[in-house]
Parts: structure tokens; sequence; C-alpha cells
């Protein structure tokens, strides 16, 4: 997909004030083995706390029931908006109450809690959106860490096909598809823009080169 002006377009996890004329999203990864593995941790958990509870006595057990029941619920309902096409299911929060859950449950419950919360956090910077903001001063991949290019260290940016080609100067290549074709007329002009902003770099570059070799003299 490809955002155009006149909105004006802020990544995430960028500075609210720092505008983009152009954001491109990139085809995003099958995240199939990462959900398998959140639900199998969700599994272990709500075994582990029936396991609780039978050993405990279920009448013995009071506020904690809310934790595997919101657990429940949140999974059940992220299952159904999965059949939607374009939802990306998340687990983190069913495994940030998994690790509060945990607690409860065994003398370890507080290393295995840490385990949880990490990997819930973790899943959310995994399923980030891949998106990139063009403007006339850079361009900047919204991935954690942040990735940040100055036009002078880019020899070509271009959309073709539905495939976008980031190709820098230090020889790495970025190379994928949109997640939603682009129209002729807007990549036209999406690539006039890397085009001239390309172009504005390499003289400035050219000039300061010129200006380094005038002071040498």
């Amino acid at each position: 997909m490809l955002s155009p002006d006149p909105k004006p377009i802020t990544l995430n996890l960028q500075p609210r004030f720092m505008d983009y004329d152009y954001v491109i999203t990139l085809k995003r990864q099958s995240y199939k083995a990462i959900n398998i593995i959140s639900q199998l941790l969700l599994l272990i958990f709500l075994i582990a706390f029936a396991r609780f509870g039978l050993d405990l006595g279920f009448s013995r057990i009071k506020f904690q029931w809310l934790v595997p029941i919101c657990v429940i619920g949140l999974w059940v309902y992220t299952a159904i908006r999965s059949r939607e096409k374009d939802f990306v299911p998340y687990y983190r929060l069913c495994l940030l109450m998994s690790a509060f859950g945990w607690v409860f449950i065994t003398s370890n419950g507080f290393w295995l809690a840490v385990v949880y919360c990490i990997l819930g956090l973790t899943e959310r910077f995994i399923k980030f959106p891949d998106e990139i903001g063009f403007s006339k001063d850079k361009v900047v991949r919204n991935t954690f860490p942040r990735k940040s290019y100055e036009w002078v260290d880019i020899d070509n940016a271009i959309i073709r096909d539905n495939l976008f080609t980031l190709d820098l100067r230090n020889n790495k290549l970025l190379q994928k598809e949109l997640d939603e074709p682009v129209d002729k007329e807007l990549e036209l002009e999406f690539n006039a823009f890397c085009k001239d902003q390309l172009h504005f770099s390499l003289i400035e570059d050219q000039k300061e080169g010129t200006d380094i070799a005038d002071d040498k003299t």
C-alpha cells in the first residue's frame, strides 16, 4: 500500500511531529509458527491452572478464576476475528494475563511470569507493520530498532509491478512486495519523487566533495 499527500502521515515509533510525503507498507511475512507457539503457551498455562485447581480444591479458588476466564475469552475472540482476511491475531494480552496467573499457581511462578511477559512483548515487535516513510530529508523504516537512511546513502528507490526496491550504497538491497497493489499513476508519482531526492542528494554530495578539495588546496 502506498500513501501520498495531502494528508501528512506519521509512522509509529517516530516523533509525532515528523511528517512523511509517502508511506509504503510492505507485505507481511507468515506468522503461523509464532501463533502456534503463542497458543501452545496459553494451553500450557490453562492446563497448569486446572491442575492447580484440582490440587487446591476449586471451591478455595476465588478471584484467581478471573485470569483463565479472561485468557479463554480473549483467545476465543481472537480466533473468531482471525477468520477476517486482513486481521492480524495478537496473543500478547493473553500471554501477559497468563504471566500474572503463573504467580498464583506455582513456586516458580515468578520466573515463568517473566518468560511469558518477555514473549508477549516480543510478539508486539515481531508483528509490527513493515512500513517505510519517505520525506525530502530521509527514509525511515519502521522496525525495531528503527532504521533511518539519508538520501545520500541510497542508490535507488523504486516501485515496479508492485515490487519495492531500495538499493543502498553499502551494497545492501531490500526488495519486497507491497501489501496491496498500487495504481500506475501513483507508482509513477512516487518514483518521480524518489528520483528527485536522489538527484538533489547527488548534487549536494558532489558539492561537498568539491568544497573539501578546495579546502585542501
